[in-house]
């Protein structure tokens, strides 16, 4: 197993981040992780730090804005999801383009301390962690920025006596805390945690790393903090043909806030 010094360490990843690389494994030049695994000489996709243990990698998708996404989950009941896009979703904006004429789209980055202006919010609970929806917070006035209606109050209006899937029988979706905390500790717990931008240049990917977290000690207290403060969101992005992926996201100034041990390291 590689062994690094946190200085070390701070010292390979300082030559790699912020330019371009091309994927480093013929014929798996896509996968990100690999990549940033030969760049740093590691060959099992762990590392050790004296004094701090054994480490995994885990690379995540670089966004704009001030979001990161820590993993996906799905909520439960079992295909909730498919049921939210019939019951709530619109008409997707490629629909009889790229997609056929009844193609849907329902997306939503929910907070978890206010509503978003559809009405929509996230709850944190003693044992599950729910995504509400109330009738009386959708600002009725609000231009709907999908074009499919004039306003929020008519997309209410039309999804009320949606059929067969109504809104009225699917909710609330929820997590058990229990599961969604042991996912939280499977995918980030002791992880050197870096972003990636991703691009196409010549028919192969290249990546371009440029943000890197050491992360160890879950708290269960902090993460419930989190929710409150509203750092912690739930994105929907799902269509007729294909559901995308339920994801957990975190403003991203908030991410170390979520662990006993941090430290950002670029």
């Amino acid at each position: 197993m590689e062994q690094f010094s946190l200085e070390s360490l701070i010292e390979k990843l300082n030559g790699i981040v912020n330019k371009w690389h091309p994927g480093t494994r013929p014929g798996n030049d896509g996968n990100q992780g690999n990549t940033l695994e030969d760049l740093l000489g590691v060959e099992e996709n762990n590392f050790s730090i004296p004094d701090f243990g054994v480490y995994e990698i885990k690379t995540q998708k670089a966004e704009t804005g001030s979001l990161i996404t820590l993993f996906h989950k799905e909520p439960k009941p079992p295909k909730s999801v498919p049921k939210l896009l019939l019951a709530m979703g619109w008409k997707h904006s490629e629909a009889g383009n790229k997609y056929p004429e009844n193609e849907m789209s329902f997306r939503m980055t929910t907070p978890s301390n206010t509503y978003t202006s559809r009405g929509f919010t996230v709850s944190i609970y003693e044992e599950t962690i729910n995504i509400e929806f109330d009738k009386t917070e959708v600002n009725l006035a609000d231009s709907d920025r999908t074009n499919n209606y004039n306003n929020l109050g008519e997309w209410l209006t039309e999804i009320e006596n949606r059929s067969p899937v109504n809104y009225k029988d699917i909710f609330p979706l929820f997590y058990d805390r229990k599961d969604f905390e042991s996912k939280c500790i499977e995918k980030l717990d002791k992880t050197l945690f870096v972003t990636c931008k991703t691009r196409k240049k010549n028919g192969r990917k290249e990546f371009f790393f440029d943000e890197a977290f050491l992360l160890e000690g879950f708290n269960h207290d902090k993460m419930t903090e989190l929710f409150s403060q509203g750092a912690v969101y739930i994105d929907f992005d799902a269509r007729t043909g294909h559901n995308h992926g339920t994801k957990i996201r975190i403003k991203k100034d908030r991410l170390p806030d979520l662990f006993d041990f941090s430290r950002a390291i670029l």
